[in-house]
């Protein structure tokens, strides 16, 4: 299949992509179940499939980066998996098995996961996941950091984002209930993502009170920053003099963070996600602007009390 196929609307966020009707989406090779291959099966292990043909064509070319390699996990790595699989709320445990269609593991990513939606020949959504196996062996706070500091242009030791979330628990447990709260609305259509496509009226989703469009939050809680900055090197970085005011905004958004600020999907599985560690793990999100070797601006979850808007949300989602 030529490349040609594969990168029409292939940017989540492309005006290409949103200028097409639901059904025309739908009739894209990628957005079929029949594109990865196989049947479904519940099983957790027996979605893990290997990275090959079409599901690596489509990975590379949507990062446009040829190098990815298929990660076969080991027997340790399977019961790691299982393990932090159970850590999951119920709801999304069960909306996984329910409707991921296919997983794999992926040596060479730069981030920590990417989650799409698809659908079968009924027109039942289910989801393809794709995760960074590198994930399992990152200490969370490192990784963390390691994400929050990719929009800037250069950082070092006294210049950059420090992140105090957890040394204990490993990059995964994050990017795991992230990606399953992607799942969980894909599925459940809790973000209005369906309603950026063409033809689609708006509702009244709750998710308006904050967004103007699927990536631009509402007048009140804008910033003229966001668009100027991409995570993990996708595209433009800003310089590290405009850290110290993006902390600050941080404060005064209903976003759990940054990352969540760019986008309602992943404000919904930033605010999902870190909800969930809270009560679940006891763990907080705090981050601190350090410039020459001093602190100058800090960030915490716990202290935001805007995120309160969200708690009815995540209660459900995480009882």
């Amino acid at each position: 299949m030529k490349k040609s196929i594969f990168i029409i609307g292939l940017l989540l966020f492309s005006p290409l992509l949103f200028s097409l009707t639901i059904d025309e989406v739908k009739a894209l090779p990628y957005k079929k179940t029949s594109f990865f291959g196989g049947g479904f099966s519940r099983d957790l292990l027996e979605k893990v499939r290997p990275l090959e043909g079409n599901a690596k064509q489509f990975l590379s070319d949507y990062d446009n980066y040829y190098e990815y390699k298929n990660h076969e996990l080991t027997a340790q790595e399977k019961d790691f998996f299982e393990g932090f699989f159970s850590y999951l709320p119920q709801k999304l445990q069960d909306c996984f098995l329910d409707h991921v269609y296919a997983i794999y593991f992926v040596e060479g990513m730069w981030y920590g996961g990417l989650t799409d939606f698809i659908y079968d020949e009924n027109q039942n959504t289910y989801c393809v996941v794709y995760f960074n196996i590198d994930t399992f062996y990152y200490v969370l706070d490192d990784w963390l950091e390691l994400r929050d500091n990719s929009i800037f242009k250069k950082t070092d030791d006294n210049n950059k984002i420090k992140v105090e979330c957890s040394k204990e628990w490993c990059a995964f447990l994050h990017v795991l209930i992230h990606e399953s709260a992607h799942v969980y609305d894909y599925v459940n259509k809790i973000t209005p993502y369906l309603e950026s496509f063409d033809g689609i009226p708006k509702t009244n989703n709750v998710y308006y009170q904050y967004w103007q469009y699927i990536d631009q939050p509402v007048k009140k809680y804008d910033n003229k920053l966001l668009p100027q900055f991409s995570y993990y090197y996708f595209g433009k970085q800003i310089s590290f003099s405009k850290a110290k005011p993006l902390v600050e905004y941080l404060s005064t958004t209903p976003f759990s963070t940054l990352y969540g600020a760019k986008n309602f999907m992943d404000d919904f599985a930033e605010t999902v996600t870190f909800y969930y560690l809270k009560y679940a793990f006891g763990l907080d999100y705090k981050i601190t602007c350090i410039q020459k070797g001093k602190a100058k601006a800090t960030y915490s979850l716990s202290a935001n009390k805007n995120l309160s808007v969200w708690n009815e949300l995540c209660r459900r989602v995480t009882e």
